[in-house]
């Protein structure tokens, strides 16, 4: 559960079967903001918590067919639901039934008749715990990014590293020559470590990724460097239609390493082998539109909504089976808007068309005027 940070856009449920109960409690708690809903029985505040999923649940102990005690054990028992706080609304001789309570799951208790200031208070303690669970997860997937980074956009130069070191031990390469491109591939390894140690702070301030203004086709060929041998592997012809002389707002490391090489990656990963893969530009005003175009499976339909979202994993196997973290798209969206631009995605699935299938990464960047 990752409910909004905003406390004013929490949801709380209100669980009571007399009405002078629930006015009160909608008096006090419609002051700070908070979207309030309403059952007047166990069995409707199930019905609700299926439909509305609230942040937090005032739920009366005593109420005639299904008490609260019961309702929180079908809450706990359902994995949808069952990290729902529930706080409990008892008359103080009710207090005998709180430790049974707490030990199936509540988190606090509130007794009548209701203080204002008492209420507002135990239920902000409950948004505030909200409110750090959700910022702790936030940091979860930000880790999640980075350890993304690490792993995929490492691999490339370091087996780049692994074949040219091969290639002077077999005697097949003068060292002269294969130097340099062994350094090329060690600076590229640094870069992303740095990019790493960057992206740490990404979130505090933005301004710390320095945004320039580069050489496109430079950034795209310094992407493609590290897939050479991946390309002639699965026998795709590569077209990069991309001219001299195009200025994009970005920053270099993270335009290479991350947005550019992961949909090369994606296009690789998922076209057929001895297929086609065109990368292309579109001179929209203010923009520089890259699109990225392969031939192959494409993208079911039910991924596309979420192909986005850091909090969806997406992996799926690659045409000849290859793996991946399933992270990669939400990161290059994240960086492509930090730069002022967007991305978008068409996709056809082969699955729905057996003939023209394949998918088309549209990437706007801001252009350098």
């Amino acid at each position: 559960m990752e409910p909004p940070n905003n406390k004013n856009q929490r949801k709380i449920l209100i669980v009571d079967d007399i009405a002078f109960n629930r006015t009160v409690l909608q008096k006090i708690l419609s002051k700070s903001g908070y979207e309030l809903f309403i059952a007047t029985s166990g069995e409707q505040a199930l019905e609700v918590v299926e439909l509305k999923f609230p942040d937090l649940i005032l739920l009366d102990y005593m109420m005639p067919g299904m008490n609260g005690l019961e309702v929180l054990k079908l809450l706990k028992a359902d994995p949808r639901f069952s990290r729902i706080p529930v706080m409990f609304l008892t008359a103080s001789d009710e207090m005998e039934y709180m430790t049974e309570a707490f030990d199936c799951g509540a988190v606090d208790y509130i007794t009548k008749p209701f203080k204002a200031a008492e209420l507002n208070a135990r239920v902000s303690t409950q948004i505030r715990s909200l409110n750090d669970a959700a910022e702790i997860l936030k940091r979860v997937q930000e880790q999640q990014e980075l350890i993304h980074i690490l792993a995929h956009d490492l691999r490339n130069p370091l087996v780049a590293c692994r074949t040219l070191v091969e290639l002077i031990e077999e005697g097949d390469g003068a060292p002269e020559v294969i130097g340099p491109k062994v350094r090329e591939s060690m600076q590229k390894c640094l870069d992303t470590i740095e990019l790493v140690r960057k992206k740490g702070l990404l979130e505090e301030d933005v301004t710390r990724l320095e945004l320039e203004s580069l050489d496109l086709l430079k950034q795209i060929k310094g992407a493609l460097h590290g897939f050479e041998d991946m390309l002639i592997q699965k026998g795709l012809v590569l077209e990069n239609k991309v001219p001299e002389g195009i200025g994009v707002i970005a920053e270099s490391t993270s335009l290479i390493h991350v947005v550019i090489s992961n949909l090369i990656s994606n296009a690789i990963k998922f076209s057929y082998p001895n297929s086609k893969i065109e990368i292309s530009s579109n001179d929209n005003s203010e923009h520089i539109e890259l699109a990225i175009k392969d031939y192959g499976m494409g993208i079911p339909q039910n991924l596309m909504p979420i192909i986005f979202d850091p909090k969806k994993v997406t992996r799926r196997a690659g045409t000849l089976n290859e793996q991946g973290t399933g992270y990669g798209m939400g990161l290059v969206k994240k960086l492509v808007r930090v730069y002022g631009g967007d991305i978008r995605i068409e996709s056809v699935a082969k699955s729905a068309d057996n003939r023209n299938h394949g998918t088309t990464v549209f990437v706007s960047l801001r252009k350098d005027s």
